[in-house]
C-alpha cells in the first residue's frame, strides 16, 4: 500500500516548520520551512484548503503521470501542493510548489514546460502567464498555478503568486550560463538547461544551449562540460566518431582547442570544439564562418581558464 503524506500547516508553521496528524507516517523529506511559509491560509481573496499533500521521488508520479521522469531528470527533491478557492467567485486553484535540487534544476524545468507564447509576468526570477496556467520559478523552486479551462482571473491568480513568491524569499538570479551566449540573433527565451543527452550523447551531460535565427528550423550553440580537460577530449572523440559517417568531416585548429566540422543530412552544418574541460558546438548554422563565429564569442564568455587554448606541455 503506498502512502501519500498530507500536511496540516498550523499557526505552529512557523516555529516548527510543520506539523503532522497522529499516526501519520512521513515519506522523504520532510517539508521545507520556506514551502510551508509560501502557501499562505490566505492571499486576499483566495482561501487555502486546509491540507497540504507532500510527494518525494518514490511517489511523484501519483501526482503527474507520465511526466514524473522528466521532473527527476532535473532534480526533482519534492513537492507541496493544495488547493485555492475564491471566496468572490468559487473559483478553485491548484497551486504546486516543485523543490528542485538547484535553481539550475528549476530554472531548466520551467524553461522546458513554459509555452513560447505565454505573457511574461514579474514573478520569481522569471514567470509566464498562460490562459488558465501561471507558471515562475525562484531560488530552486519551480511554482504553478493552474485553474480549469476557461476560469480565467489571470490578473487575481498573478496576485496568489505573488504572495507565495513573497514566502520563498530571495528569488535569486538567471543562472550564469545563460550569459554563456551571446544576444545577437538568439532567439528570446531559448537558453536551456539539459541535464543528460543532449544532441542525443549518452556523454553529453548537464549542458546548457541556446537557439539562433536560421533560415527553416533555428539553429543551436551548446556548451558541455566535463571534469576534465582529459574527459572533454574523449568526449569530442566519441562525437567525432559517432559522425564518422557524415560527409566533409575534417579537422580544426581553432576557436578554443580546436575539434571538426562536418555535414550532417539532418542538422546541417556542425562544428564542435573543446575549449578547456568544456565541449562547445554549433548544429544547424549557415556556414562554417558563422558557426566559428558563434562559437568564438561563446569560448571568450566561458569562466577564466575554461575556454583558454591549451599549449603542448601545459594542463
Amino acid at each position: 500500500m503506498r502512502w501519500i503524506v498530507v500536511v496540516l500547516i498550523t499557526s505552529s508553521v512557523a516555529v516548527a516548520g510543520l506539523a503532522r496528524e497522529p499516526g501519520q507516517r512521513s515519506v522523504g523529506v520532510a517539508m521545507p520551512y520556506s514551502v510551508g511559509r509560501a502557501l499562505p491560509d490566505r492571499a486576499g481573496e483566495w482561501i487555502r484548503a486546509p491540507q497540504i499533500q507532500m510527494f518525494n521521488p518514490g511517489d511523484l508520479w501519483e501526482h503527474i503521470n507520465g511526466a514524473a521522469e522528466q521532473y527527476l531528470a532535473y532534480g526533482f527533491q519534492d513537492l507541496a501542493t493544495t488547493r485555492y478557492t475564491s471566496d468572490k467567485t468559487r473559483t478553485a486553484v491548484v497551486a504546486e510548489v516543485y523543490r528542485m535540487g538547484d535553481a539550475r534544476g528549476a530554472f531548466g524545468i520551467y524553461r522546458q514546460e513554459v509555452g513560447p507564447k505565454a505573457r511574461p509576468i514579474a514573478l520569481g526570477v522569471e514567470g509566464r502567464a498562460s490562459s488558465n496556467t501561471i507558471r515562475f520559478w525562484a531560488g530552486e523552486y519551480y511554482v504553478k498555478l493552474t485553474t480549469p479551462p476557461g476560469g480565467g482571473r489571470m490578473q487575481e491568480l498573478e496576485a496568489l503568486g505573488g504572495a507565495i513568491a513573497k514566502g520563498l524569499g530571495a528569488p535569486g538570479a538567471m543562472p550564469a550560463e545563460v550569459g554563456w551566449f551571446p544576444a545577437a540573433g538568439q532567439l528570446p527565451d531559448s537558453v536551456r538547461f539539459i541535464p543528460a543527452d543532449a544532441l542525443g550523447q549518452a556523454a553529453f551531460t548537464n549542458a546548457f544551449e541556446a537557439k539562433y535565427e536560421h533560415a527553416g528550423e533555428p539553429a543551436t550553440a551548446i556548451v558541455v562540460p566535463f571534469e576534465s580537460d582529459t574527459a572533454a577530449a574523449a568526449a569530442l572523440a566519441r562525437y567525432d566518431s559517432f559522425l564518422s559517417k557524415a560527409p566533409g568531416r575534417m579537422r580544426v585548429g581553432t576557436p578554443g582547442d580546436g575539434g571538426f566540422s562536418a555535414t550532417d543530412s539532418f542538422q546541417g552544418f556542425i562544428l564542435a570544439v573543446r575549449a578547456g574541460s568544456r565541449l562547445v558546438i554549433s548544429v544547424g548554422a549557415r556556414d562554417a564562418s558563422v558557426a566559428g563565429s558563434r562559437l568564438a564569442d561563446i569560448i571568450t564568455r566561458l569562466p577564466k581558464g575554461a575556454g583558454e587554448p591549451r599549449k603542448e606541455g601545459h594542463s
